[in-house]
């Protein structure tokens, strides 16, 4: 799997230098496979685990074992912080 231009800015902005191969390695454990063989879910759960994990490896790694075992867990906990984040109540 190659990560996207954007997820790489990503990983390069949120985390540090000594990091980055650690956490493209983890990125990489997902497989489209994993995602119901569609390019654009996995897409959008390399982007999600990168937005909740915030610069946190051991959050990304947690992210993404939760990912490898059933992606939409992570896409529907993405929903949910991005729906607080832009409508606090």
């Amino acid at each position: 799997m190659t990560l996207s231009e954007q997820h790489l800015k990503t990983i390069q902005t949120d985390f540090s230098d000594e990091n980055l191969p650690i956490v493209i390695a983890e990125l990489e454990q997902i497989s489209r496979a994993q995602t119901m063989e569609s390019a654009e879910n996995l897409e959008n759960v390399l982007g999600a685990i990168l937005s909740l994990s915030k610069g946190n490896v051991a959050e990304l790694r947690n992210l993404v074992a939760a990912a490898k075992r059933d992606f939409r867990d992570v896409l529907y906990w993405w929903y949910l912080d991005n729906k607080k984040t832009n409508h606090p109540e």
